[in-house]
């Protein structure tokens, strides 16, 4: 009887089967940090000030405007954005467009600073027509996460922080 190679190695080197074994859960836990705590029905609580995997988040509360703590956060760091604004000198005079952003409340699938498991979860493929881009998520201050932010600078677009008062 002829073993196929996972099983080969399971009963082989049980303890190589075992460390790629922990690998590969390690992993999937950073493709889809979420995805044990869902099965579960339940979702982890954010400390901001542990480290854990960098997320951007919003603002909810006016306490937590006030007090500043973002900027102390573990997070805050990645969730600045790499690509600076490239300038359009040569801006034809035209009216300007403005494109928000409400996905699902946002911070969905694009809150994973360093990738997640969704390759679709941020695509504009017309940043050329787009002159201000708004990441809006029903919370009182949006932060927008550096993916767009990133994306949209590469091309010249700019993102402000986004206020919401109900």
């Amino acid at each position: 009887m002829r073993l196929h190679l996972p099983e080969y190695i399971k009963r082989r080197h049980r303890r190589s089967f075992t460390t790629l074994k922990s690998i590969f859960q390690l992993f999937s836990r950073m493709i889809n940090p979420t995805a044990q705590n869902e099965a579960q029905g339940e979702s982890p609580p954010l400390d901001p000030t542990q480290p854990s995997i960098p997320i951007s988040y919003p603002l909810k509360t006016l306490e937590e405007l006030a007090s500043r703590a973002y900027l102390e956060s573990f997070h805050y760091p990645f969730n600045k954005a790499k690509v600076k604004l490239q300038s359009n000198i040569n801006m034809p005079n035209r009216g300007r467009i403005l494109v928000c952003h409400d996905m699902a409340g946002g911070y969905v699938d694009d809150k994973w600073v360093q990738g997640g498991g969704n390759a679709d979860a941020y695509g504009i493929w017309h940043w050329y027509l787009i002159d201000v881009f708004v990441y809006f998520s029903h919370y009182l201050v949006t932060l927008p996460p550096p993916c767009w932010t990133n994306a949209a600078h590469k091309h010249g677009v700019k993102v402000p922080y986004c206020c919401f008062i109900p």
